[in-house]
């Protein structure tokens, strides 16, 4: 039986895109350690997560399914295979992968800008926390 279009619609409106447990951590991390920024700042390309417009550096934690990571993890050969026995396939495919694609132009537009762009993967923050706020820093000390 297929799910009401107005289910569906609910079901992903519930997801979250910003202050998900991941990017609480990394923030709280980040915080700790005596770095500000601003958050989901629309100044700026692709609304990156984190910013910080002083030293030109903006973060975006992705999520591992939104935004094509994981797939192996989930036990899948490529991306295309993790969609394949899914209801909707080809849409759901499409839909990953202009993520991708997004992803792509906004950090190349950010760095034609002078920024340094850091994207960190949701299961790199939930599997090593401080690796992840090293790799911030690394690019915030690249910019002093």
């Amino acid at each position: 039986m297929r799910r009401q279009a107005d289910v569906t619609s609910k079901i992903m409106s519930a997801v979250r895109s910003r202050n998900t447990r991941p990017e609480m951590m990394l923030r709280s991390g980040l915080h700790r350690r005596g770095l500000r920024y601003t958050l989901h700042d629309g100044r700026f390309a692709g609304h990156p997560d984190l910013a910080f417009p002083g030293r030109r550096v903006a973060v975006f934690v992705d999520g591992d399914f939104w935004h094509g990571k994981g797939f192996r993890a989930r036990g899948f050969r490529s991306l295309e295979a993790q969609f394949a026995h899914w209801r909707n396939s080809e849409w759901w495919l499409n839909k990953i992968q202009s993520n991708i694609a997004r992803d792509k132009r906004q950090s190349r537009q950010l760095r034609r800008n002078g920024w340094r762009v850091v994207r960190v993967s949701e299961s790199k923050i939930l599997q090593d926390l401080e690796g992840s706020i090293r790799l911030v820093e690394r690019a915030l000390r690249a910019r002093d």
